[in-house]
């Protein structure tokens, strides 16, 4: 699809490159005299050298590049070379896979920013160990490498079951917690519900003793700070998670899956975008940039429409135990 988007803007590039170079000692090196400097889009390319065929192996700049086989050494020979246009954006270019993974990003991060549920995920931390200094101005934290528990840092390693956040766990958007039940199993489940915690933008206060409970959480320093409990506690998260980057499959980017349903046309438009910027092709960025966003509308439509078939209240922050958290009303 990118491909096809990038038809027009491919035939405006020039396939036909002519001039002249130096052949340097030993033959497999070449150097820009005059015409058409070299570029990325030479590499692997057929070139003939005063009228020789030969092939290019590597643009090392816009100056410089090697070649597949020696040539004779000689100063400001004529050298011409077709850049086949069909082969801009082929699967073998250096440049196509970074290009994918940017715009898969900036997919996501359109998604995100518009709340869509596929940017989220929810996880149950279980067993977070108690807290083991009662200052009420220490904290425990959580982060992707371990737990704090107030003294020392905890990782898999040193604390066999060490709770951690999960890979694709960017921040929270909202936290409960329950006191932990180290027999529970899936035929005897702990049956405490979960309380809601609120966030504490201003960060965390130490005018409360040590309790039974967290109650307040601050994201801050990539980790989940909170007080400290003197039981051990789980905690339910629902977070802000963006997918892995995208890796081309054994067949290529043809056979390769991407994680997001009817995202072609928005991951696409924004590829071409990001192709053509560093291009010359500036004018025509916004174009396709405007109608991948046109493409991400339509796929967020649909769970906005969810959404509005049920009405939400937000609760007041001094409203005890609500954690600040919206409330769906029927």
């Amino acid at each position: 699809m990118v491909r096809s988007l990038l038809g027009d803007f491919i035939q405006n590039i020039q396939p036909n490159n002519a001039g002249t170079v130096n052949v340097n000692a030993g033959g497999l090196s070449i150097t820009w005299t005059a015409g058409n400097q070299f570029t990325a889009l030479f590499n692997g390319v057929p070139i003939t050298l005063n009228g020789v065929p030969n092939s290019i192996v590597m643009v090392t700049g816009p100056m410089t590049a090697t070649l597949l086989n020696p040539a004779a050494v000689a100063n400001g020979i004529p050298y011409t070379l077709v850049v086949p246009t069909g082969e801009l954006f082929s699967d073998a270019q250096a440049y196509v896979l970074p290009i994918i993974v940017l715009a898969w990003r900036k997919l996501q991060k359109a998604l995100a920013l518009q709340g869509h549920p596929r940017l989220e995920n929810t996880a149950i931390l279980t067993g977070l160990p108690v807290m083991t200094n009662l200052d009420p101005g220490a904290e425990q934290y959580i982060n992707w490498m371990g737990f704090f528990d107030g003294t020392n840092f905890q990782t898999p390693a040193t604390l066999a079951g060490c709770p951690t956040l999960p890979p694709d766990f960017i921040s929270p958007i909202y936290l409960e917690e329950r006191q932990s039940c180290a027999s529970a199993t899936p035929a005897n489940p702990n049956l405490t519900k979960f309380r809601p915690m609120r966030p504490a933008p201003d960060g965390l206060r130490g005018n409360r003793a040590k309790g039974s409970r967290n109650f307040r959480f601050d994201w801050r320093e990539d980790g989940v700070h909170f007080p400290g409990s003197i039981l051990p506690m789980d905690i339910k998260t629902r977070y802000a998670a963006f997918l892995p980057d995208i890796v081309a499959a054994a067949g290529g980017f043809t056979a390769t899956p991407v994680p997001i349903m009817r995202c072609a046309e928005a991951l696409a438009n924004y590829a071409a975008s990001l192709f053509v910027t560093p291009r010359g092709g500036g004018l025509l960025a916004p174009g396709f940039d405007a109608a991948g966003d046109k493409a991400l509308a339509q796929i967020t439509s649909s769970q906005s429409k969810l959404q509005q078939r049920a009405s939400y209240s937000r609760i007041s922050w001094g409203r005890r135990g609500r954690g600040g958290r919206g409330r769906l009303s029927a």
